[in-house]
């Protein structure tokens, strides 16, 4: 891919960043994430053995792809991860780390590998430390968590062992040397980055 077309790709993919289609979606999406250029914050999440990462550190040693998504819970959440799993190896080969990040609590992290069947390492931000700093965050209210608790069986804060009540609107940032290099952040939780797609765009970086 030329370089034009490369500038070409980062700007049609940042018109997900706030003021644009976010500002489209209703205000409990109201979100202005990173943008591309903008150093990765010094927020620390969680592996399944309850040990600290720090992500400001972690992708300035190695190149990464940062998966975030709402929870196990969440069937578009575990289809996309599997989806993404598929080239896990052509990711690696091209020298990024994929991590996943949830606001799950530690001990429902191994129900995303299993749901999904993927390989991806995915990491707990149930204080949501990580998704706020990245802009991400939005609070359920509570009609839609009564709804979710009760029509669906749902409980939010079994999930994540919080009562905040919040979530990450999903998204993928792509970071190198700890810089955002590209990000995709859409409010409609149906709609995900194609796995060809974040490969065509590691493929220029």
């Amino acid at each position: 891919m030329n370089l034009n077309m490369k500038h070409l790709f980062f700007l049609v993919f940042t018109l997900f960043s706030c003021g644009n289609i976010l500002s489209a979606q209703n205000d409990m999406f109201d979100v202005c994430p990173l943008k591309v250029g903008e150093n990765v914050p010094e927020v620390t999440v969680a592996d399944q053995d309850n040990k600290s990462l720090l992500l400001s550190e972690v992708t300035k040693e190695q190149a990464s792809v940062l998966i975030f998504y709402r929870g196990a819970w969440c069937g578009y959440c575990t289809q996309h991860l599997a989806e993404l799993n598929d080239i896990k190896t052509e990711v690696e080969a091209l020298g990024f780390k994929m991590m996943g990040i949830t606001v799950d609590a530690v001990e429902k992290l191994e129900e995303s590998t299993a749901r999904s069947e993927s390989e991806i390492t995915v990491y707990s931000d149930a204080e949501l430390a990580a998704i706020t700093a990245f802009g991400l965050d939005w609070k359920v209210g509570d009609e839609l968590f009564n709804k979710y608790k009760n029509d669906y069986k749902l409980d939010l804060e079994a999930w994540s062992g919080e009562e905040h009540h919040g979530l990450p609107v999903p998204a993928i940032f792509v970071v190198k040397d700890g810089i955002v290099q590209f990000q995709y952040v859409n409010p409609n939780y149906r709609v995900r980055l194609k796995a060809e797609t974040l490969l065509a765009v590691l493929k220029t970086l």
